[in-house]
């Protein structure tokens, strides 16, 4: 029989959970955790992890929104602390945001290390929906500054955050761009985009 928590320990226990499951997952990867694992950790049975969470990977999942939220806030005090808006600014900020990525133990193991299709494979639809809208939210602030300036007319949000979005994806296929010129090619997306999408009124491509 799977034990029932007051509220505070529940709370309690959650976070131990979001951080135990934060060290393993850094340390072992999305894979080679289980559940047991992470229950003994935190010293409950391992049926009532599903008190907290749906599965593993929406554990994980958890952890990668916690991760990805500190990086955009910095991506954002990055860009506004920066220059002046324009095509340099916007290319910095998408490399900038790569590097990031790549610096982050959890991003890089999503992002850089194939376990992206093993953790939204067994996600309900609705929380990848969430995922991106939290990602037009967060990215909103940015596309307004850019567009008072004079940017980015005649784009919506959703579109330019899908261009932001669909830039950082393609580091789940860096094995099939080519490892050794990934670098190059994300230099050559992120001149594009910046070509492509901070463009003033009246300029053409």
């Amino acid at each position: 029989m799977v034990k029932a928590f007051q509220d505070r320990e529940k709370e309690l226990l959650r976070e131990r959970l979001l951080e135990k499951g934060r060290e393993l997952f850094h340390q072992y990867g999305l894979k080679k955790t289980n559940i047991r694992e992470l229950t003994a950790a935190v010293g409950i049975a391992q049926g009532s992890f599903y008190l907290f969470f749906g599965s593993k990977e929406e554990l994980y999942f958890e952890i990668l929104q916690e991760e990805e939220q500190t990086l955009k806030a910095r991506l954002q005090a990055d860009v506004f602390a920066h220059g002046e808006p324009g095509k340099e600014q916007f290319k910095r900020f998408l490399l900038h945001g790569m590097q990031l990525v790549e610096e982050n133990a959890i991003l890089r193991r999503v992002f850089l290390e194939d376990e992206y299709e093993l953790m939204v494979r067994k996600l309900p639809p609705e929380l990848i929906e969430q995922h991106i809208a939290a990602d037009e939210d967060a990215f909103a602030p940015l596309i307004r500054a850019w567009q008072a300036a004079g940017y980015m007319q005649g784009v919506s949000a959703e579109a330019a955050t899908g261009a932001v979005r669909a830039f950082f994806l393609t580091s789940l296929h860096k094995k099939e761009i080519g490892e050794e010129i990934f670098a190059e090619t994300q230099e050559l997306l992120a001149e594009c985009l910046a070509v492509g999408l901070m463009r003033k009124g009246g300029e053409v491509l």
